[in-house]
């Protein structure tokens, strides 16, 4: 690759393109993002288009929010936060290489380079556009003085040299893929040996829900959104060659607080569990357990964290 620059400033290339020296394809970097997304592609034109749409004006008004991430005292934030940060008592990010697919606000790549410590970071999504894609990094940066990169591009078609990362990372991010071992086929490239895919906060359905996609506001705008079973994760890793392990996520318990909506989805069994401490307890032994863990993921629909290790 050849770097070639219009505008830069103390921290990056802000204007510019990178030129691949096999092909001769030019990326253009604007405002600080490589940009290898290929928009010929319907799908993700759609899923641009559908997000854009949603989020509708968006303004400078944004800027706490934003730097409050992932606290913000509104679904899918308080399910999101604890199940991020548990994974750092599990990692240790320390100078790895990490890849943070699916990035969208690049919020979990900032807190990975700052709090994490990790060499270096890139994070991945179709978005940029600020207060929804990855230019918002622009706000931490102003606050951290920490900068990691940017890539506008395809999850399933990372424009990285294969085994760069140690780590590939994903916050509710997997979901969003029609073709998951496609998927981690990617990710898999793009780990060297022993190092590890960590998927978080992905919903699990149950294994007698025969949908991959629900019916909801986003699917009506044509953003890609489809819920899998745990099976449907743990299966694919596995034949792709990774060894994964769940973790069971911290919001499980909060929520069976908390939430109603999400205990009136669970089964009788489970909401008498969440009515004492005690029985909390019981119910994330069990869906921590390596056998138990499975079995309640087939009956329940439940948030799933996984890491996968590739082996050396």
């Amino acid at each position: 690759m050849a770097l070639l620059a219009d505008e830069e400033d103390g921290r990056e290339v802000r204007e510019g393109s990178v030129v691949c020296q096999g092909c001769g394809h030019r990326y253009p970097i604007e405002k600080g993002i490589v940009n290898a997304l290929d928009l010929s592609d319907e799908t993700l034109a759609r899923e641009v288009k559908g997000w854009h749409e949603l989020a509708g004006p968006l303004g400078e008004g944004l800027v706490p929010t934003m730097t409050a991430l992932p606290y913000y005292p509104h679904p899918p934030w308080p399910h999101l936060a604890p199940d991020f940060f548990q994974v750092f008592e599990e990692i240790d990010f320390k100078d790895l290489k990490v890849v943070d697919i699916g990035a969208g606000r690049a919020w979990a790549s900032r807190h990975l380079a700052t709090l994490g410590q990790a060499r270096e970071v890139v994070a991945v999504d179709v978005l940029t556009r600020r207060f929804l894609g990855l230019e918002t990094a622009d706000i931490f940066y102003a606050e951290d003085k920490r900068h990691f990169e940017r890539i506008c591009g395809d999850l399933h078609r990372v424009p990285l040299q294969s085994g760069w990362a140690d780590v590939v990372f994903g916050a509710a991010a997997i979901h969003h893929s029609p073709d998951p071992v496609r998927l981690f086929a990617e990710a898999w490239r793009l780990l060297k040996p022993g190092g590890l895919f960590v998927c978080i906060c992905e919903p699990s359905k149950k294994a007698s829900i025969p949908d991959r996609q629900p019916q909801n506001v986003e699917t009506e705008h044509g953003i890609n959104e489809h819920i899998y079973s745990f099976q449907e994760y743990m299966g694919p890793l596995r034949n792709q060659g990774f060894r994964p392990r769940h973790l069971p996520p911290r919001s499980i318990a909060y929520r069976m607080i908390y939430d109603a909506e999400f205990l009136a989805g669970l089964p009788f069994v489970v909401r008498r569990l969440s009515r004492s401490r005690v029985g909390r307890r019981l119910f994330m032994r069990l869906v921590r357990g390596r056998w138990s863990g499975p079995l309640v993921y087939r009956y329940v629909t439940l948030p799933l964290t996984v890491l996968a290790k590739k082996p050396r």
